[in-house]
């Protein structure tokens, strides 16, 4: 019986001690797993924070819209970030391939390779017909063959404008066209004002041209051309033609070859007015007008608001109004939003526009 007791409590005392020994091996395995996988972690975190984040530089992110997207790229990569998600768009002004808006906005502060995602223009999905109201027939004809048109019918009426201004247009501007689709126009003949006929300038020196003008009370306007061979600062070109009927407050246009010391009296000149919407416009009436240096006001571009689909994609925050201007020394150049004033740009004299409000 003393024996059999013994054997029991001694199979217990061994059992407990492999127990004992089994547990503390056990214990030891998963207390290296938990070191190991402690370390694993600590070591991913540091090369996160020290190479991934903390490694790279802050940079702030350039403004890229109303560039072309190839241009953007570079000023991108420039900052050493990337071209992201590129959405394409309809735009009314905005050229093909150009951006319209990007995130996040100029301005902004990112990390390096940092993704920045743009609207990119793909242009009008159909043309339009240019505002051609109020502008002299030569300067019309050479718009509608820009916007690749064609001049179609043309008629005349008395009317208190001057001779070869144009009254009305048809299609209305703002149209939709085909590509060589025809715009007829509707121009004045004149009135009861005082007329006289057109003299010959051809081969005058542009010196003398304000002189052998005088008492006609036109409108000089010089247009720089470069004709090789052409004898510098004489009259090359003039329209209206010779012989033809002027009017009082008629524009008068000549061509000529400048020199490097000569200055033309009165010149025409060409720009574009670029103005950046900081907020959402879709739903807004934009107006854009041309008040020339007699006080004259014209209007050169409208949007009316607009709540579709493209819409609302198109007239976004940081998304530009490119409007071209042709004037003559000196133009002012208004944005109107809902008819309020928003901004007032000055041009003068072919030097870039000056925003003065």
């Amino acid at each position: 019986m003393g024996r059999f007791l013994l054997d029991a409590f001694s199979k217990t005392i061994l059992s407990s001690v492999f127990f004992i020994i089994r547990f503390f091996v056990w214990t030891l395995q998963w207390s290296f797993a938990v070191v190991l996988f402690l370390l694993v972690m600590a070591g991913t975190g540091y090369y996160v924070y020290n190479v991934t984040l903390k490694g790279r530089a802050h940079v702030v992110v350039p403004n890229i819209v109303d560039r072309p997207i190839s241009e953007a790229a570079f000023l991108l990569s420039e900052k050493h970030l990337e071209i992201g998600k590129q959405v394409q768009a309809t735009h009314p002004s905005i050229p093909k391939y150009y951006v319209i808006a990007q995130r996040p906005a100029a301005g902004r502060v990112a990390r390096e390779s940092r993704r920045v995602n743009v609207i990119v223009s793909m242009g009008e999905d159909y043309m339009r017909a240019p505002d051609l109201t109020g502008k002299n027939l030569e300067e019309a004809r050479r718009e509608i063959l820009a916007s690749r048109f064609r001049v179609g019918s043309l008629a005349r009426i008395p009317e208190e404008q001057p001779r070869d201004t144009v009254l009305s247009q048809d299609p209305p501007a703002g149209a939709r066209l085909p590509e060589q689709g025809e715009i007829h126009l509707l121009v004045s003949a004149g009135s009861g004002r005082p007329s006289a006929l057109m003299p010959d300038l051809r081969g005058l020196a542009i010196s003398d041209i304000a002189r052998a003008m005088e008492g006609f009370d036109v409108v000089l306007v010089a247009n720089a051309v470069d004709i090789p061979g052409a004898v510098p600062d004489i009259v090359l070109a003039q329209s209206p033609p010779p012989d033809t009927l002027i009017y009082q407050n008629q524009v008068v246009t000549y061509d000529y070859l400048r020199s490097s010391g000569e200055k033309a009296p009165t010149q025409q000149y060409e720009d574009t007015v670029r103005h950046q919407m900081f907020y959402d416009w879709y739903s807004r009436d934009v107006r854009v007008d041309v008040v020339d240096r007699l006080g004259n006001r014209q209007t050169i571009w409208t949007k009316k608001p607009l709540f579709d689909e493209e819409a609302l994609r198109t007239y976004v925050t940081g998304t530009v109004i490119r409007v071209p201007v042709t004037y003559i020394d000196e133009v002012s150049v208004e944005v109107y939003i809902d008819n309020e004033l928003e901004a007032s740009y000055t041009l003068k004299e072919g030097r870039p526009p000056v925003k003065i409000r």
